[in-house]
């Protein structure tokens, strides 16, 4: 009997295939033999798909990246998790176990999209002289692959700039397609660095060879945002400035002109750079289950407490983006008053716009100085100026770092940003007995799932977790 692999082909609305002139010429079964699973070009692309589908889904950009990463970074006494799932509650606590099946949920398919991506990138040859097609591919795949590695050493992994990367420990670093379970079970932990050096390497290898639209896909203006994002985390401020400026020179993105149409949308917009495409029968956006409302689908579990509505001036178009229920005060990023939208079913944003200039304005301030052009030509005041125009904000003459950064964390809150942000910026948070965590506590570093610790013999626990 020949052994079978399973490859999960989701299609994300709208994708066409290059070369492929019919969709349904891709075989459709969920178990397909190896001889030809990775067997012709359409196939190939195929699997790709697949990578796409696992990176929206709900232990990932669906859901665990953002959404745990938020509610487990914020303040407890201005993010509660009110719901009934022991899960969250333990993350929300910043009391985790080991055992938590939203941690192992995350991890396992963070490796489920390497994993896919590891399978393209070992079957390119069969693109034969088809180079253009084969560059695509390669750079997407690895466009997959390094945006999975950097979300696990982000949540598993001490910061860039705690200790040193060259040792500390980040995740696993499989290269190489995985068929068996027997072929996981003695890889060890890769450092900090070392996974930081792949994320790197695949990011422009990726931005190298995408070309400049790619429908809903990876472009390379896509992998320059994540560039970006990846250098900040490094405290490369010259590289992350860099990269934000070649996405907002393309003069393919425009920041909509009011703040609350990056939200609830089901399809792209002006600002939007990259996002999860989710179709009118998919439940992939889990920000929506746990955020909005109940008269908005969702489950009313996430409450924002005063303490945070305090971190907006007066008159910030940001701080009308709430609504007070029976069940508490909710963020409306991921809920519409519309009772015929269903936000579980919308578009879930990964990179914008806002984001690219709130980067390359920490970059400026940083290098040059308020008041002086830097990366691009601009100044800070340039980037962070437009930022509060739109959300109703008087222009500042002049712009400080700590200016900078409340921005970043009144425009990005909610979005995924939060814990890599604490511990990049050496700022403590609380849990909810009001004990303060430092940034390089263990506490701001996830447990390595029970069952990674018990299949995989060479794996070594995070501190502080048994």
């Amino acid at each position: 009997m020949k052994k079978t692999k399973h490859l999960f082909l989701a299609l994300i609305l709208g994708v066409a295939f290059t070369g492929c002139d019919d969709l349904l010429d891709l075989e459709p079964q969920a178990s397909i033999s190896d001889d030809i699973a990775l067997s012709t070009p359409d196939n190939v692309e195929t699997a790709l798909i697949g990578g796409y589908a696992a990176l929206g889904g709900s232990n990932a950009y669906g859901g665990h990246y953002i959404f745990l990463t938020d509610i487990y970074a914020a303040p407890a006494d201005e993010v509660f998790f009110n719901g009934t799932f022991t899960q969250p509650r333990e993350i929300n606590a910043k009391s985790i176990l080991i055992d938590n099946s939203y941690m192992a949920g995350f991890w396992a398919t963070s490796f489920n999209i390497i994993n896919r991506a590891n399978n393209v990138l070992d079957a390119l040859d069969v693109f034969g002289n088809d180079a253009a097609r084969r560059s695509r591919v390669e750079a997407e795949a690895r466009f997959l692959r390094a945006t999975a590695y950097y979300n696990l050493v982000v949540a598993y992994g001490k910061a860039y700039n705690d200790g040193n990367p060259q040792t500390n420990p980040g995740v696993p670093l499989i290269l190489t397609p995985t068929r068996t379970a027997d072929e996981t079970l003695a890889v060890p932990r890769a450092s900090v660095a070392e996974i930081y050096d792949l994320v790197l390497t695949d990011l422009n290898a990726a931005m190298d060879n995408l070309p400049a639209s790619n429908g809903f896909l990876a472009n390379t203006y896509v992998a320059s945002a994540m560039l970006s994002r990846v250098y900040l985390s490094m405290g490369n401020f010259a590289q992350a400035g860099a990269h934000a400026q070649r996405v907002i020179a393309s003069g393919n993105y425009a920041l909509f002109a009011d703040i609350s149409e990056n939200y609830v949308r089901t399809q792209n917009g002006a600002e939007t750079i990259f996002a999860i495409q989710n179709t009118p029968t998919s439940f992939s956006n889990d920000m929506a289950v746990f955020y909005a409302p109940t008269f908005s689908f969702g489950r009313a579990d996430v409450q924002i407490r005063d303490p945070h509505l305090a971190n907006y001036e007066a008159g910030d178009a940001r701080a009308t983006l709430f609504v007070e229920t029976t069940r508490g005060r909710m963020t409306m990023k991921y809920a519409s008053e519309d009772p015929s939208v269903d936000p579980r079913r919308t578009n879930i944003t990964v990179l914008r716009l806002a984001e690219m200039h709130l980067i390359r304005a920490e970059a400026n301030v940083r290098l040059t100085g308020s008041g002086t052009p830097g990366i691009g030509g601009a100044t800070p005041e340039d980037d962070i100026n437009a930022i509060r125009a739109r959300v109703g904000l008087d222009p500042l003459a002049t712009v400080t770092l700590g200016d900078v950064l409340r921005e970043r964390r009144n425009e990005l809150m909610f979005e995924g940003q939060l814990l890599n942000d604490l511990k990049r910026l050496e700022i403590s948070t609380t849990d909810l007995n009001q004990e303060v965590i430092p940034w390089n506590s263990n506490r701001m570093v996830f447990p390595i799932p029970e069952r990674e610790m018990n299949v995989n013999s060479s794996l070594v626990q995070n501190p502080g977790y048994n």
